[in-house]
């Protein structure tokens, strides 16, 4: 049993934010319909592929986006392909859509055309900066939107430049929070009978994701510090080591036969072990490197130190836990895709189709 069985979701985004928020909606259920260009989304580009071989129809990001969806091309610059788009909108709960601020708008396709012919339809606009203020119709990169709201700044060294996180975190994070807009809409939907425009900034949801910062600067008045949790090296790896209490502190120090340090006045409390961190690491240094990732982390995490393993992709392809809660789902050709970001004990994540090829279902949804 699905959650979304009863929901039809128009999906006319490309790249990365929009396609994932009608993923999310594909993945539980939903009858997502995503319309390309004739020349295809520009995510077919995007890697990785079987080996290294480009193909529109192989690339690994394209078929993790658009998994469990039909697939159309449609032009709907032409006036024949906006009257085709208008028609299966007319049966869309939700209309996902990336394009520039007013686009939808000029082709007739605009919040207030979707709702005179689909009542109660939910549209959802996913753009770099919002449907308004002064930004609202420059484009942007996950890397100018991951600096322009703020994470860079605090991420990585004091002593080094910003870091950004590998990846197009934002983009993600965008479409995850339009899916939430979405939900959120559609619930209100069957309270009220009415739908709503639901307007997704990349910039703000990435820049939401580091409130306990912006709320640190807002009550002092102060620069918030760049500064990021060290990981220490071990012996075949990295860990990441966070000793919160007294206690655990102690415990730390019996795992590594050394009691005597936990006593020492230089480190008595939280407060003076942040003071004297660097002296903490070079202690800790030989330590660590007597022992592997894994047996640290089932040593010192029963003890209830914060400690985390530095993964490869090949750990996790192989890490037991996820692959006892069933994480990774085998797409085409047996590859590993991530699954569910969360589970539901009634209904269920599945993966039911793989994601179509360049107009695979034009015959079957134009004909109908």
């Amino acid at each position: 049993m699905s959650a979304l069985p009863d929901i039809r979701v128009m999906d006319l985004s490309t790249g990365v934010a929009g396609p994932f928020c009608a993923k999310l909606f594909a993945d539980f259920g939903a009858d997502v319909i995503k319309t390309e260009p004739p020349e295809g989304d520009p995510s077919r580009s995007f890697g990785p592929f079987p080996d290294d071989h480009p193909s529109p129809d192989a690339s690994g990001m394209f078929h993790y986006l658009n998994a469990n969806k039909i697939g159309v091309t449609l032009d709907i610059e032409s006036e024949r392909g906006r009257g085709l788009l208008a028609e299966l909108c007319a049966d869309a709960d939700v209309v996902v859509e990336t394009y520039a601020p007013g686009f939808m708008d000029s082709i007739g396709l605009g919040y207030d055309d979707l709702e005179a012919f689909s009542p109660g339809v939910v549209l959802i606009s996913i753009t770099p900066f919002g449907q308004t203020g002064p930004w609202r119709r420059l484009q942007a990169t996950d890397l100018t939107l991951y600096a322009a709201s703020g994470l860079s700044y605090v991420n990585g060294s004091p002593r080094r430049e910003p870091l950004k996180e590998p990846g197009p975190e934002s983009c993600f994070q965008a479409g995850a929070s339009a899916f939430i807009g979405g939900m959120v809409a559609l619930a209100n939907r069957d309270m009220t009978g009415e739908g709503q425009h639901v307007d997704v900034s990349i910039l703000e949801s990435a820049a939401s994701t580091f409130a306990p910062q912006f709320l640190g600067a807002m009550h002092s008045g102060q620069p918030v510090p760049r500064g990021s949790t060290p990981l220490l090296p071990c012996k075949d790896g990295f860990v990441s080591l966070n000793v919160r209490h007294d206690a655990t502190w102690e415990y730390m120090w019996l795992f590594f036969d050394e009691p005597q340090l936990a006593q020492d006045l230089r480190f008595a409390t939280a407060a003076d072990r942040r003071r004297r961190s660097e002296e903490i690491e070079a202690l800790l240094l030989p330590h660590l490197s007597r022992y592997t990732m894994e047996e640290l982390f089932l040593g010192l995490a029963p003890l209830r130190l914060l400690i985390g393993m530095t993964m490869t992709m090949e750990g996790l392809l192989a890490d037991p836990h996820l692959d006892e809660r069933g994480f990774f789902e085998r797409g085409p050709g047996g590859a590993a895709m991530p699954g569910a970001p969360f589970k539901m004990s009634e209904t269920k994540w599945s993966l039911r189709r793989p994601a179509p090829s360049l107009g695979e279902h034009d015959d079957e949804v134009f004909g109908r």
